[in-house]
């Protein structure tokens, strides 16, 4: 199998996070023509969306997706949490941050040089960060310590991915949106976990120069 992705990309990072969970292995390249927009890699993925899998003739879009498929086949450890209402916690924490949480962060990428930063859209982007981490943390395990209770979830892995970026965007862009305690204590935990330390130790740094490219632009 196949995973197309992009080194600095959120939701990349949140795929290769979930697998490293599993410990399963997939090759990892990156769309041809040179981005994800290109033709050729729209051949591949009609949805021109970053990441894709590629198994023979199958495709998947969407990082949910990708990482439910590869746990369906057995592959590795399982990632979806046994007992079924924290599995079902799990899928909605997860929809609650590709939804609510990252669409937010999101609209601050245009923003992060100067020369194109609008205060008011900043300002907006930040209020509805700031909601989506009160309805958040509201729904986390409240024993932790990951986000829905003693194992990490694919619900981890996206949150893991959105505060890096909140870190290294917080002090360009006078950001005071942050996760609750729940939260926050979850996504210290996943951290620490051994087989995650790969991960964790390029990602920030490879966000810090998208961020400091933008902010010398």
């Amino acid at each position: 199998m196949r995973l197309y992705h992009l080194p600095v990309s959120l939701y990349s990072f949140k795929v290769r996070l979930g697998l490293a969970l599993m410990g399963v292995g997939l090759e990892l390249v990156e769309p041809p023509g040179g981005s994800y927009r290109s033709a050729e890699y729209r051949a591949i993925n009609p949805a021109g969306t970053i990441p894709a899998l590629v198994d023979g003739d199958f495709w998947l879009a969407e990082s949910d997706a990708i990482l439910g498929h590869v746990e369906a086949l057995g592959l590795g450890h399982r990632i979806t949490p046994a007992d079924p209402r924290r599995a079902a916690r799990a899928v909605m924490l997860s929809r609650w941050h590709d939804l609510r949480l990252e669409p937010a962060l999101r609209r601050l990428f245009p923003h992060v040089a100067p020369a194109t930063r609008d205060a008011t859209v900043v300002a907006e982007a930040d209020r509805l960060m700031a909601e989506a981490f009160a309805l958040i943390d509201a729904a986390v395990s409240p024993d932790g310590p990951f986000v829905t209770g003693p194992t990490p979830s694919v619900a981890d892995c996206g949150y893991a991915a959105t505060l890096i970026w909140l870190d290294a965007l917080r002090g360009p862009l006078g950001l005071s949106a942050a996760p609750g305690p729940r939260l926050a204590r979850a996504a210290a935990a996943l951290r620490i976990e051994p087989w995650l330390d790969a991960e964790f130790a390029r990602y920030p740094a490879l966000v810090a120069a998208w961020v400091d490219g933008k902010l010398a632009g």
